[in-house]
């Protein structure tokens, strides 16, 4: 109830402003007949009313006329601003072939009078129109070059639209580290100057990237903060833009009923007569939804009005996504022969983001640009011609010059070549030390394994001989690490599985149980490569974890397990060893308990987090962070 008031005041305002506006363009009309002085500025101001109220037809047909004006009166800066207004209203109807011509020539006048702030925001229009045809390499060289002019320059608020567009162009070619760093100059120029929509775009856009970056949590907060500015500028065009925005990420969530209310949300709340790209994309996500959704005919309903607005703006990318809709849609109404159709347009659109038609008129729209380029081409072969002679003098003393640099490069790569042989040399000395120190070490540390088993057999306190045990048992915790690097020659990696594998093993025929016949034993260790320094400590939680289970779990337990999982998620690794022995009371443990002790030490070490159950079991989560 509450909404449908506040879409009742919106109109009333809305209505009311544009009663406004009709009085304003009726007065300035009748004044055309009589003003001949200011006949040009007249038309201005009607074109721009007009396009206060999206009529942009209308609004072309008076900056036409004031074009006509300026040029009889040979007012270049007047022919400038009106080229430069038919370039916006042909962009905003679609004809983007025209907005291209008129922005070129408004260009051609600004160049002329050295106008260069507006020679940048042509090339920034300019440099807008080719990404959204699709020509990335256009694009980029029209918004570089306005991005040099506006960086020296006093124009925050325009050198950040061009920011969001270099940003957009790098997105849609998947630059995305460009694309943030671009994005976010952007929105820091905004935010310094308090410009709330420009802030939005911003916001909205790093929505965009992070959306392609699968990082959906991300995008959605940089969609709602976008969303919560355009609502309380009422700018409908815009909320309805980041609502469709937001559908996406839940289509790509597979919530499909919740995107299917953004992107139905949006299609009401966004003007009928404006934003034909917008409202084409629109209709493309609606028709996507229905065909996820198994309706194809209400897709195609949707997807056949998106072609529509696509074709007459010219908006490549939108078809692309439109075909490749399309075709799933007809497979699922079983239309082969229409799904193979637009299998063969989506080929042509992907060999060429622009048809051939649109590519033949951008190059008739390049050529008096080129024509200069070419006539300065010749000058410099002109040029060329009276350097000849002077090179034919110099050729002997270059023949001179390369008979040195040749031996120069043969000494040069003598030295190289006995350099290279000499740190080969160096480099296997280096990886046979350090096998031959892995080796040591590992027999060292199996020499002091053997001196705790040879004490052992001469100690009768049990609680001596458990210490001895265990200590017995860390010393082969890190000889079977240094036994895996010895077989190796340079890296510093274990393979975890191998390892643990080993040592779970090992420990249990040290307390007298088989791990391959007992099935009591359970091991699900990922094959991931870990650096020594890391697989140290992991070793030693799990060796005191096991040899705690095999200490006291399994005696006092009457069908004893132990289970032992390791597993990469994302960035992470996490452990989990349980028996399902008695468990203790963790405080009076720790207390107590050297090998607990040594865990919490390790897993800091680790920078790990450690999660314990010990009601009726002994349970260990352990998360720890790979970088």
């Amino acid at each position: 109830m509450l909404r449908c008031l506040f879409l009742v005041l919106v109109s009333f305002i809305a209505v009311h402003i544009y009663a406004q506006e009709d009085h304003a363009i009726l007065s300035l009309k009748k004044s055309l007949d009589t003003s001949h002085d200011d006949f040009e500025h007249v038309c201005y101001q009607i074109g721009l009313l007009y396009t206060n109220q999206v009529k942009y037809d209308s609004a072309t047909h008076y900056f036409k006329k004031g074009l006509s004006g300026y040029l009889a009166k040979k007012n270049d800066a007047g022919v400038a601003s009106m080229h430069n207004l038919l370039g916006v209203t042909y962009y905003k109807t679609g004809n983007l072939d025209s907005s291209i011509y008129h922005y070129k020539k408004a260009n051609d006048y600004y160049n002329s009078q050295n106008d260069t702030l507006n020679i940048a925001r042509t090339e920034l229009n300019l440099g807008i129109i080719y990404k959204d045809l699709g020509a990335y390499s256009f694009s980029l060289e029209y918004l570089l070059l306005a991005v040099r002019k506006l960086e020296m320059g006093n124009d925050s608020s325009t050198l950040a639209s061009c920011y969001n567009s270099i940003a957009s162009a790098y997105s849609r070619q998947d630059d995305l580290a460009r694309a943030i760093t671009y994005h976010k100059k952007s929105l820091s120029i905004r935010r310094f100057l308090n410009d709330q929509k420009g802030i939005a775009t911003s916001l909205n856009n790093l929505g965009i990237v992070y959306r392609k970056l699968d990082d959906y949590d991300s995008a959605l907060y940089y969609y709602k903060e976008s969303l919560k500015i355009k609502e309380q500028l009422k700018d409908y065009s815009k909320v309805a833009s980041t609502l469709n925005n937001i559908g996406t990420v839940m289509f790509d969530l597979k919530r499909f009923e919740e995107a299917k209310g953004y992107f139905e949300q949006a299609h009401r709340i966004r003007p009928t007569n404006a934003d034909r790209n917008g409202q084409s994309t629109t209709f493309n996500n609606l028709g996507n939804i229905y065909t996820s959704l198994h309706q194809p005919q209400k897709a195609l309903l949707y997807l056949d009005s998106a072609q529509a607005l696509i074709k007459e703006g010219g908006f490549l990318s939108e078809m692309e996504d439109n075909l490749n809709f399309r075709m799933l849609a007809y497979e699922q109404l079983g239309r082969y022969d229409k799904s193979l159709e637009c299998a063969r347009e989506l080929m042509v659109i992907r060999d060429s983001l622009l048809n051939s038609d649109k590519v033949q008129r951008l190059i008739e729209m390049q050529t008096k640009y080129e024509t200069e380029k070419k006539e300065q081409s010749i000058a410099m072969l002109e040029t060329e011609r009276e350097l000849q002679k002077a090179e034919i003098d110099l050729s002997r003393l270059w023949i001179i010059i390369l008979g040195i640099s040749v031996v120069l490069v043969f000494v040069i790569g003598l030295s190289i070549y006995t350099k290279f042989r000499s740190e080969s040399r160096n480099k296997k000395q280096i990886q046979l030390l350090m096998q031959e120190l892995h080796h040591r070490v590992k027999n060292n540390l199996q020499l002091l394994s053997n001196i705790f088993s040879l004490q052992s057999r001469t100690i009768t306190d049990a609680g001596a001989l458990e210490a001895v045990r265990s200590g017995e048992n860390r010393i082969n915790a890190m000889a079977i690490i240094h036994q895996k690097l010895y077989k190796k020659t340079e890296s510093r990696s274990v393979n975890i599985h191998d390892y643990l594998g080993d040592l779970i093993s090992q420990l249990a025929d040290s307390y007298g149980y088989d791990q391959m016949q007992n099935d009591s034993i359970e091991v699900d260790i990922q094959p991931v490569e870990l650096d020594v320094d890391k697989v140290i400590p992991i070793g030693l939680i799990v060796n005191e974890l096991v040899s705690n289970s095999f200490k006291y779990a399994f005696p006092v337990t009457e069908n004893p397990e132990l289970k032992v999982i390791l597993h990469l998620e994302k960035d992470q690794l996490h452990l989990c060893i349980e028996d399902n022995g008695p468990g203790f009371s963790k405080p009076d443990k720790f207390e107590s308990s050297m090998g607990l002790n040594i865990i919490e030490t390790l897993s800091r070490q680790l920078n790990a987090t450690i999660k314990w159950e010990t009601s009726n079991k002994t349970k260990l989560n352990l998360l720890m962070p790979l970088k």
